[in-house]
């Protein structure tokens, strides 16, 4: 089943982010080792279209003025937004799991920031909107529990496989950790590719230290892309060293080794089968070593420059 949305719909609710945004309280609390997270999908989806004026007073930032009440109480009723709903709910009906493991996600960056004020948590259904399925402001953590619910989920038909592996539990920490990243570690230089690979490369090892998750889903991998990404390091390396593509600024080479896309791109016969991202496994062995030569910090690390920690990393994979 392939759920084609309406497009107001999505727009509706990217400006339903950014009122969440600008009017958000920091305050979070905390017992027994978790965060109290809320459930507004829970909220609306369940209430009734009397139940409106109360749900929009303690949730004026997700009911812009500019829209009547006729667009929530249709979307209240909206047959396509109850199935997404309750799918959510078979999956999510508690996120005491989320709760706890942010909870700790949350400690662990603390230990890099002690100023760190834990954000306010609230689940929400996205329409499936895969490209933001979690939204990081400064005081304020949205996690769209839609995007989460199985690869193999009917809701996903026509989703490229590549970029529906990534639709698991595990990948919720996993791309809450990312943002969180990017939020830390400057960019100091972005200009070559090594440059590049070594910036991935600190948000995989900084996943390394705030998460307690596989390796594959820290990058996105399926197990069998983590296994070729293993198993053909040193060839990557190689080509790399071969054509000369580290100190290279092209652009080209991010769509090539670095974004996400079905496979990367080597111009071979091996392409099909290739890991995609592979630009962002080897620097994350980059850094990897670097922290294992080297008496750092993680702090350290995160400013260091690109060239600095590759010069110091006596990075050399083994064939295999």
């Amino acid at each position: 089943m392939s759920i084609s949305l309406p497009k107001h719909t999505k727009k509706i609710l990217m400006i339903l982010f950014f009122f969440v945004w600008v009017s958000c309280d920091q305050k979070v609390s905390s017992k027994d080792n978790k965060i109290e997270i809320e459930r507004f999908e829970k909220l609306f989806y369940n209430s009734n279209p009397s139940d409106l004026t109360q749900i929009k007073n303690k949730y004026p930032f997700f009911f812009p003025d500019s829209y009547p009440d006729s667009v929530w109480l249709n979307r209240l009723q909206d047959p396509i937004q109850l199935e997404i709903f309750n799918e959510i709910l078979m999956q999510y009906e508690s996120v005491i799991f989320l709760e706890k493991g942010l909870f700790k996600f949350f400690r662990k960056h603390k230990e890099l920031d002690n100023k760190f004020i834990m954000p306010k948590v609230i689940t929400v259904n996205t329409d499936i909107d895969y490209r933001n399925k979690v939204i990081l402001a400064d005081s304020l953590l949205l996690i769209g529990l839609d995007n989460y619910l199985g690869p193999s989920h009917r809701f996903y038909d026509g989703i490229p496989e590549y970029i529906k592996e990534d639709f698991t539990i595990p990948n919720i920490f996993s791309d809450v950790s990312e943002k969180f990243a990017f939020g830390i570690i400057p960019r100091i230089e972005f200009y070559t590719f090594l440059d590049k690979i070594i910036f991935h490369g600190k948000v995989l090892y900084y996943k390394d230290f705030s998460l307690d998750i596989d390796d594959r889903h820290k990058i996105g991998y399926s197990k069998a892309k983590m296994k070729w990404a293993k198993e053909n390091e040193f060839f990557v390396w190689t080509y790399f060293i071969e054509n000369n593509i580290l100190f290279d600024p092209d652009n080209n080479l991010e769509s090539r080794f670095i974004n996400d896309s079905p496979f990367s791109r080597f111009y071979l016969e091996i392409d099909n089968e290739s890991s995609e991202m592979i630009g962002k496994y080897i620097g994350w062995q980059i850094v990897k070593s670097f922290m294992k030569n080297n008496d750092t910090s993680l702090n350290k690390l995160l400013i260091s420059s690109p060239i600095d920690i590759y010069n110091n990393s006596k990075y050399k994979p083994q064939k295999k």
